[in-house]
This record gives C-alpha cells, structure tokens and sequence, in this order.
C-alpha cells in the first residue's frame, strides 16, 4: 500500500484525530476550533480524505501566534488548522516509525520511548565516565532556516515511494497569515505544526551521524540545543569546529551567543538542569521528575524542557503508542547492497559481544555490467533492465567498483557534494582511479604535510615507526596462529623480533626498505605454512596476481586502501606525500604508509580464515592468460562480507586512544598523524595490536 494511501486511511485519520483533540489547542485561520471540528468530525475527515486524493486539497495559512515566556523575547509559533493538524499528524504516524530507525542514538527529541529525561540521564553518564569538558551549544534560529528543497530530498531518500511528497511540500509552502497580510515561507518549518518535529530530527540526522562518528567526544542532542562531552578543551575545540563546518555546509549556524567550552567542574545548564562535578539538580521545579527514575516520574509529567524545545502543539508529532523501531542489520553491500550503521550501545562503549556501527558504510560494486544510477535521493544499481539494489545516498560513504559497469555523471556529482568518495579497482594493466572533490581548504595542514615531507629526519623516524609496526603486527599474526600446530612457534618469530629491531635503527629510507622486504619475505614464508596443503603459495606477487592466495591478499588491500584513502582524504591530507613510500606521480603514497600496520590484522588474518574453509575450491577463482588469477563473483561477495565483518569488529586502542572498530582504529592513526604534522605529538606511533 502507498504511503499516501496509508495516511488517508480511515484508522489512521481516526488515531489522528483523538491525537490532535488530546493535545488541545486553538483555531487556525478558519476560525474552526476543537469542538466545531468534533460535532462532525467524521465527515469533515471523509471530506480531507476525498480531497487528498483527488488532488484537491490545498491547506489554509498558518496563524502566527505570540507565546510569552518569561525575561525572554515570546515564541513565534505558526499553527495550522484544525483540518490541518489532523493530517499532518497522520502523515507522523505514517513516516515517523520509517524515519526514526534511520536517527542516531544520540538524538533525543520528539521520538517515541525517548524523552528529556534520557537526554539529562545520558549527559550525566558521559561525565561520570570521565569526559570532563563539554561543548554546550545551540543553533541559530535554526526551526526557521532549514532550506525545504535540501529537506525534501532527505525525506525522498528514506521513503518507499514517494507519494506523500507533495503534500509536505505544500505544508512547508504554507503562507503564515499575520496582522499585516500572508508571508510566504522559502524557509523553515512552522513551530507549531505537528509534522516540524519530525521533520526538524530528519535534516539534523546527518548532523548527529557526523558529530557522532567520532570517536573522540560524544553528543548529545535535544531539538536544536545539544552537547559535546569531551576528554579535554583541544577536543572540544575540534569538536566546536565540527559541528559548526557541518552546519555551515547545511545552510545553519552555531548560535554563538548561547554556544560556550565549559567543564563539569564549573557548572553546566542544559534542558533545566544543572551539571557540576558532584551530581545534577533542577534548575526549573518542571525539570524535577526527570532525575527520578522512571517509575517516580509523577503522573502527567511533562516530557520536554521548560524553557527550549517546542510547545505542546508541536507535540502531536510524537505518538507514544508507535512501537519501538527495530534495528537494522549492518552487512556489506554488494551491487548496491550497504550498511547502515547501528546506534552504539548506552554509553558510549564498544560492547565486545557485538560489533560497532560502520565507520564507512561501503557500496560494492561487484556485479559485472552493473549501472549505477541516482533517483529522488537513492542510488539504484540495475543490470539488464533489473534493480539490485536501492538505497539511500546520504547512508553510503564511499563506492568502490572492482568489476566493468557504468555509473551516471549525476551519481559522481552527488557523491562529490556530500563527501563520498568513489574508487575503481585497478587491474594488472590499468592504475586505479579516485574521484575526490576538489574543494577542500585546509591549507594549512597542507602546507604542514609539505614543510615535513621535506624534512629528512622526520621522514626517516616516522618510516621506521611504521615499519616496525608493521613488522610487529604480521608477527603477532603468525604467533596466535602457529600456538595451535605442532610446536606451537612461529618459525619466523626470531627473525621477525629482530628485524623489528634493525627497522628502528635503520640509517636510511633505503635500508629501512630493505628490512621491510627481507621481513615481508621472512613472513610470507610462514604465512604459507599456515593454508592448508591444496592453496600453493610460492610468495607474494601483485600484478597480476597468479594464484588464489595472491589474489585474495590484492583484493583484500584494495579494499583496506580505499577506506584509509578515504579516511585520509575526509581530514584534508595530501594522500601522495607520505614519508616511507617513495612520492612519485599516481601512487597515494601516504595512505600506502599508514595501511602497513593493518595489513596482517585484517586483510591476512580473513584469508586465513576464509582459505580454511573448506567451501572454498579451485572454482571459486578464474585464472587468465592476461588477467592472473581473479576471484569469482560469488567468492567476491562472500570476502567483501568477510572484509566488512572485520573492519567492524571491536578491538582496543593499544596507544590508550579511543576502543572502538578497525576503521575507528584507522582514523585515529590518520589523526595522530595530523598531529604529529602539525608537533601536537612528539613523534608517530604506530598501532600495534596487543
């Protein structure tokens, strides 16, 4: 059934109805009021079923209505009538459980099951965790800038279809009738109206993912009021420059006035409540029951602060009976099939029984003659006529092709305007290809990453740093694995111990080079002793590979090299100026250095597991004259599902850096990285599994 079918629906008029009838409220601009409406209200629904489906309803102005409040300026609210409210808290109930399984934990607003109440909870959990230092900020007049054609298109992207889309369309249009005549609305959603709320957390769900996705601090967001905890002011800092790039770039603005770096120690105000280092307590008597528990929560006690958010018309956008959404599954996709990252467990941790959200949430195109395409906000991967896959574009962060298709020069420029990067695998012929945007400004680290490429010195210990952990990692590999067969010794172990060693004393980049390669050569050797007797392994060769092993090792550091290149590319670094690789034309050198400490703790430790299995055969692979040996399209997704399972296991930072997943783990080297560019840092660690 169609959405728009759903929303006219007699139940779901119905619900609507008592729901706006429960929540009170004035007349709009007809002048019909609660009771008016009620004496015949099921034949006033009929009549704005009947118009909604044939086409002929158009909605009345908004009436602008004053709120006083108390030492401050009133609230400009915008209400709809009566008629109005009633379907636009359909079309909540109708598109709130699709959407809202698309929010981030950390919003807390107008959802089902979530309340103020969890907000203050959740703050207090961060600072007792030991994040001592919080962004408290807001947005800018932010209800009434959100640009309409940005929104829509989000609201187009996360919907089956898109029948319900001119009626929103024609409800953000509304005109808001006023003393001096109709003003019409190019901007804003209407406080007030009962879908705003709703609509309000969908355009700042991009901005919760963002903020979010960084494993250095933590937010927490109310409506347009919200909170960084940090571990210190630098963060904070950072943090503060985050949020509000991520909303310059979304047509708002951090309200600096009200926006503020403060510690727990000194007192924090966010939704009534006081913060400081000893507990939490109520600035506004309204905010008391929400630091009870739940269960001596007073009866009928309000659910939004007293001062912020939105009124109580507002609030028929939040129906309490809508069930709790069910989370949704987070594998690779291939041919169009993503990831969708899942909200982290309360607070804040990596629980090691589940894995963490996706970092990179990775579009695969596997399937040969895939074309990729862009309609209302989706990606659409067809093959001879057929869908593979729809998914949303804002929930894909990166495209990689490793197989002949096409793709639309619409799908490049979307990719390009949100930050998402595309790569096409190279073959044993042709070098891979990256679409990067090209307006990034960070010059600065730019021309830190210049100053310090051409610094012997630095290169040279950073180099070392990196070969070592490189070494170090393949070496702890070979040890869990080799601990189960006869004698239960790496035969490398020694030689690789001390090749570590050598790597940190190396004289020059040539000699470090040369210890890499004999330790490269040393670890292979023991690698093959670890694949059962039907794989031959004669070493590592790279283009074209010529057996299996070599060609899942290829595919696999492939995939590790695009999401650091994508990592890299995301924190404005040069990805071609690295300090072991050697910089020459066409070979992002950088993002080949910082993948060496995650080649074995990743790509080689899943062709390990995946050579064992015995469902694995000579023909899952194709061997060509031309081409090597290339991995079948069925083996191809099963690796890449594989691949992604490891990049989003839990592992811990050895460095004392954020516990997180392999990707977290990764950005956080890319970070550590810009630090020691900049001299924040003494010198480069490399991440060294324990």
């Amino acid at each position: 059934m169609a959405l728009l079918d759903q929303l006219v629906a007699e139940d779901t008029l119905a619900l609507a109805w008592a729901r706006v009838r429960r929540n009170g409220g004035g007349a709009g601009v007809d002048g019909i009021g609660l009771d008016e409406f009620g004496r015949n209200a099921l034949l006033r629904l009929g009549r704005l079923r009947d118009q909604v489906r044939d086409g002929r309803y158009q909605p009345a102005p908004l009436l602008r209505v004053e709120l006083p409040r108390a030492g401050r300026e009133p609230r400009q609210l915008a209400v709809p009538a009566v008629g109005d409210r009633v379907l636009q808290t359909a079309a909540t109930l109708v598109l709130g459980p699709i959407l809202d399984r698309h929010f981030e934990d950390e919003s807390f607003a107008y959802r089902p099951r979530r309340s103020v109440r969890d907000a203050v909870a959740r703050v207090a959990e961060l600072r007792d965790l030991g994040l001592p230092c919080v962004v408290d900020a807001d947005i800018g007049t932010f209800f009434d800038r959100i640009p309409h054609r940005q929104l829509v298109s989000r609201l187009a992207a996360l919907l089956p279809d898109g029948s319900v889309l001119p009626l929103v369309r024609q409800w953000l249009a509304a005109p808001i009738r006023t003393a001096d005549g109709d003003r019409r609305c190019r901007q804003g959603v209407a406080q007030g109206s009962p879908l705003s709320p709703l609509l309000a957390n969908l355009y700042l769900d991009g901005f919760d993912e963002a903020i979010a996705a960084e494993a250095d601090w933590h937010l927490v967001r109310y409506a347009d009021d919200f909170v960084i905890a940090c571990r210190d002011v630098a963060t904070a800092e950072r943090a503060l420059e985050a949020a509000a790039q991520w909303l310059a770039d979304a047509g708002l603005e951090i309200n600096f006035e009200k926006t503020r770096i403060v510690l727990f120690r000194d007192g924090l105000s966010f939704l009534g409540v006081h913060f400081d280092a000893q507990g939490q307590r109520a600035e506004d008597p309204a905010a008391t029951p929400w630091l009870l528990p739940p269960h001596l929560r007073p009866a009928g006690a309000a659910d939004g602060p007293p001062a912020t958010g939105l009124p109580r018309a507002a609030a028929e956008a939040v129906p309490a009976s809508l069930p709790e959404p069910v989370p949704a599954p987070a594998p690779a996709r291939h041919a169009g099939h993503g990831a969708r990252a899942r909200p982290r467990p309360p607070g804040g941790g990596v629980r090691h029984d589940d894995a963490p959200p996706p970092l990179l949430r990775t579009l695969y195109l596997a399937e040969p003659g895939t074309y990729l395409r862009i309609d209302g906000g989706r990606l659409l991967a067809l093959k001879n006529g057929g869908e593979l896959l729809s998914v949303p574009l804002e929930k894909v962060d990166q495209v990689l092709a490793s197989d002949e298709g096409a793709v639309s020069f619409a799908v490049l420029r979307a990719l390009l305007a949100r930050g998402a990067t595309f790569m096409l695998q190279g073959t044993a012929s042709e070098p891979p290809g990256l679409l990067l945007s090209a307006a990034d400004s960070r010059v600065d680290l730019r021309r830190s990453q210049y100053r310090r490429s051409e610094d012997a010195a630095f290169c040279l210990a950073a180099a070392r740093a990196i070969v070592a952990g490189k070494i170090a990692n393949g070496r702890l590999l070979l040890r869990r694995h080799y601990r189960f067969r006869a004698g239960g010794e790496s035969p490398a172990d020694e030689a690789l111990h001390e090749m570590q060693a050598h790597a940190l004393r190396a004289a020059d980049l040539d000699a470090l080079r040369g210890v890499e390669g004999a330790a490269a050569r040393a670890y292979f050797a023991a690698f093959a002793g670890l694949l059962p007797a039907r794989w031959s392994f004669p070493g590592r060769c790279r283009q074209p590979p010529g057996d299996p092993v070599n060609a899942l090792l290829s595919y696999g550091y492939a995939v590790l090299f695009h999401n650091l290149l994508t990592l890299v590319a995301e924190r404005g670094l040069d990805p071609y100026l690295g300090s072991l690789h050697a910089a020459h034309n066409g070979h992002p050198a950088l993002v080949s250095d910082l993948m060496e400490e995650f080649r074995a703790l990743v790509v080689d430790t899943v062709v390990l597991r995946l050579l064992g299995s015995d469902d694995i055969g000579d023909g899952d692979f194709v061997i060509g004259a031309d081409t090597g040996c290339r991995i079948g399209l069925p083996l191809r997704k099963a690796f890449i599902a594989a691949l992604e399972a490891k990049l989003q296991s839990a592992v811990g930072h050895p460095l004392g850096g954020p516990d997180g997943d392999y990707r977290r783990a990764m950005r956080a080297q890319v970070a550590h990285w810009i630090e020691v560019l900049r001299g924040e840092a003494p010198a480069y660690r490399p991440f060294m599994a324990r």
